[in-house]
């Protein structure tokens, strides 16, 4: 429930509740990058990133999905995006 009130106070602009959230996912979005990147540095970057897109998209949050789940669909994307910007995305 705790999760809930939180994401519900952040999308009202709480950035205490936006921390808590941040504390809370960071190590399973920061894992799930440097799975994917096998590069520390780059698993940050992308951590930070998307933490920092889902700061400014939570109100578009839609909470029939769990929210982990929402955020690594943000990490993905950031992932994409950084691929694109060192030319080693193929298509």
């Amino acid at each position: 429930m705790e999760i809930k009130e939180n994401i519900e106070r952040a999308k009202k602009g709480d950035q205490v509740a936006f921390t808590f959230l941040l504390d809370f996912y960071w190590s399973e979005v920061y894992s799930f990058m440097l799975k994917r990147t096998e590069n520390e540095t780059d698993a940050e970057d992308i951590t930070i990133e998307t933490f920092s897109k889902a700061f400014d998209k939570i109100g578009t949050y839609n909470p029939e999905f769990q929210f982990n789940t929402w955020l690594i669909a943000i990490a993905k994307n950031v992932h994409i995006d950084l691929l694109r910007k060192k030319n080693l995305l193929f298509y």
